[in-house]
This record gives structure tokens, sequence and C-alpha cells, in this order.
């Protein structure tokens, strides 16, 4: 058995994972902010209080991760203790057994190759659409991770041409949900920029018609799909698996795979493949699942 788990912004979800990932046991704890010592005791804590004898542990956490045997993070996210901390000595050194820690978008993107909607591909990719578009590429079986272990890190695709880098720039504020979907809504209804409206509010407008919130999502979808086409061009992917809590909208691959049927329609490069487009199955359980194989091909008792 294994023990994963998954440190977001504001909870903290762990598990026991069998040999064949299957989740024994699970639960969840408030993530706390007094530091990165403090989580590591907390996460120790209830890896004790499971009382199974794991092999190993895998966490999913914000921020870059090279691959050293101690877990450096740098950044971390909204959890800013976390940068420059070796996360998996720290807990590896409170629990006794192995420990890896791996980024969150690309954890995403090895769950869902271990049991998801990536299985069985040999190139794949998930996008995640949260408050900027994370995610990973997996291929044979293996996170591809690139010279500074930054590949993934689709936020910081630019939109344009001849514009400087950042955060007005990066396809982040157009392809995260708040800063693309919710501020385009906003924009079409003349709305005050901080006018507050959460993910369900903005689908039950597109659900029931509404014709700003129908053009808003198809807006949205449209700068998404265009940096699906150039994903596919450069990798080549046999699927694009969506995450984030927006993707359970039905609506919303169903908009996002008409943007991108647009960009190929009518096309004269019949050799140009069509991306291959569906949702991610395992939520944030992925992450878990993710980090424990990424765990297990570090200790070398699982190959692919």
């Amino acid at each position: 058995m294994y023990f994963g788990v998954d440190v977001g912004g504001t909870a903290v979800k762990w598990a026991v994972i069998s040999e064949d990932y299957q989740v024994l046991k699970s639960g969840v704890f408030t993530t706390p902010y007094e530091g990165a010592e403090f989580l590591a005791d907390r996460i120790a804590s209830v890896y004790q209080e499971t009382e199974e004898a794991c092999r190993g542990i895998g966490i999913s956490i914000p921020g870059t991760l090279m691959d050293d045997p101690d877990g450096i993070v740098e950044g971390g996210g909204v959890l800013r203790y976390l940068n420059g901390i070796p996360f998996g000595k720290l807990v590896r050194e409170k629990c006794g057994v192995p420990c890896f820690v791996e980024n969150d978008g690309k954890s995403c993107a090895l769950g869902e190759y271990t049991a998801g909607a990536l299985k069985g591909c040999r190139t794949g990719v998930v996008l995640v659409l949260g408050t900027g578009i994370g995610g990973g590429i997996v291929i044979d079986g293996r996170v591809y991770k690139g010279a500074h272990s930054f590949a993934g890190e689709f936020s910081f695709m630019m939109e344009s041409a001849g514009k400087r880098l950042g955060p007005e720039t990066m396809i982040g504020k157009y392809c995260g949900w708040s800063s693309g979907l919710r501020a385009e809504l906003i924009r079409r209804k003349g709305l005050s920029e901080d006018t507050q409206m959460d993910g369900y509010q903005i689908f039950d407008l597109v659900n029931s018609k509404d014709p700003d919130a129908v053009g808003a999502l198809e807006t949205y979808c449209s700068h998404i799909a265009l940096q699906i086409h150039n994903l596919q061009t450069i990798l080549d992917p046999d699927i694009f698996a969506i995450g984030g809590g927006i993707s359970n909208q039905p609506v919303l691959l169903e908009t996002l795979q008409k943007a991108v049927d647009f960009i190929y329609e009518g096309t004269i490069f019949g050799q140009v493949p069509i991306p291959k487009i569906v949702r991610c199955q395992y939520g944030n359980t992925a992450n878990i699942l993710g980090a424990v194989r990424r765990c297990r091909q570090k200790m070398n008792t699982e190959n692919t």
C-alpha cells in the first residue's frame, strides 16, 4: 500500500492506495497556513493515525518540483511558505518511509493516465481550468517535465504577438474561469468588475440560454480552443482531458468542442489531426493517484 496526499490552497486530501490503485481509506483536513513544518507535522499525524504499513508516500503540491530526491519546492503557489523547502525530505523524516513530491498539475495528468481519461494512450494532455490553466503532459506513462520542470505550465503561454510577458498577456488571464469566463460575462452585462458571481451562477445563466452568458462561454472556449490547436501541432497527443470544477458542466465541453471544430472547418490541410477532447474522470483523486504513481516510479517499483 501507499499513502497519497493532495495539498491544495483550502484543503489537504489524503488516501491509502492499494497496489492496483484502489482507494482503501481517505479523508481531508483544512490546509494550514502556519508554515511548512506545521503542514508536514499534520500530514505525518494523519499518516500515523491510519495505522497502515505503507511502502511510500506521494504528495501532490503547488509549485515547481525538480527531480531532486528531497522534493525542494520552488514557488508553492498560494502556499508561499513552501518556497525553497525540501518538503519530501521533511515528510520522509517525520514518517520514516520514502516520500516523493510532484507538482499538482503533473500529478493530475499522471493520475488520469493511471486510471482515468488518459489510460491506454501514448501521449496525453490534461488541461485544468481553475484560477489559471494548469495541467500536465504524459508521454509513455511518464510525466514530461522539460529541462526546467516547467513543461505543462500552460498559463504562461501568450495570447498574441508584440507584447511582453505579464499577467495581462498570458492565457492564464483568458482561460482561467474567473479572469476569463466570469470577466467576459461581467463585461457583456456592463456590471462592475467586483461583481460577485460564482461558477454555478454563470452556468445557470448559460443553461437558461441567457445570450450574454452563452456568448461569454463561446468567447472563453475560443481562447482555449486556439491553445489546444497549438498544443496538438506541437505534441500531437492522442487525447486532451479537461479538468477543473467547471469541467463538470456538459455545456462547457460541448461549446469547447464546437470551438475546436470551427478551427478546422473547411481547412485545406487534411493531414492536420483534429484534437480529441474528453472530461477528466477522477477530479482531485487524480492528483493523489498521480502522486502515488510518481512515488512508485521514483522507488523503482513500477517501470511506467
